[in-house]
């Protein structure tokens, strides 16, 4: 009888720690993505300000801006693929992993369109680079439309 017990309350603390391992995971997912997403604005945004002259346009700042977004583009989706990470505080819908295959291929249109600016940018040609920078924030906006609550 001391071995029933003894295996069940085992196998209780064994299941508990398993899921709070899953939760931590799941946070960890949720913090992971929001950090990624801050660097993302961070980087972002002062380029925005540049390409609709708000600020002077300096192309070496940008180049460096550029390049950062381009890095950071690869980075999301693995944070929406970790289980469990659709519940607790995020803004993330039900539809990114409900409709998966068009999230994940608007996070790779992301990541491709952040390349070509990093690219461009590297000319330091204004115009040039106001249609590149046009295509991420449309990739953008395309999600925050579609997969993120406000």
């Amino acid at each position: 009888m001391k071995k029933i017990i003894s295996s069940l309350m085992l196998g209780a603390a064994l299941s508990t720690s398993a899921g709070v391992v899953l939760a931590d995971a799941a946070q960890d997912a949720i913090e992971y993505r929001r950090a990624v997403f801050q660097l993302v604005k961070w980087n972002f945004a002062p380029m925005g300000d540049m390409v609709k002259g708000k600020t002077e346009f300096d192309a070496e700042r940008f180049e460096v801006l550029a390049q950062r977004l381009a890095a950071l583009s690869e980075m999301p989706l693995e944070g929406f693929s970790v289980e469990g990470s659709d519940k607790g505080d995020t803004k993330a819908r039900a539809e990114i992993w409900s409709q998966w295959d068009d999230f994940a291929a608007g996070m790779q249109q992301f990541e491709k369109n952040a390349q070509e600016l990093a690219s461009v940018a590297s000319s330091g040609d204004l115009e040039q680079i106001k249609p590149a920078f046009a295509a991420v924030g449309k990739t953008c906006k395309g999600c925050h439309d579609n997969f993120k609550d406000k």
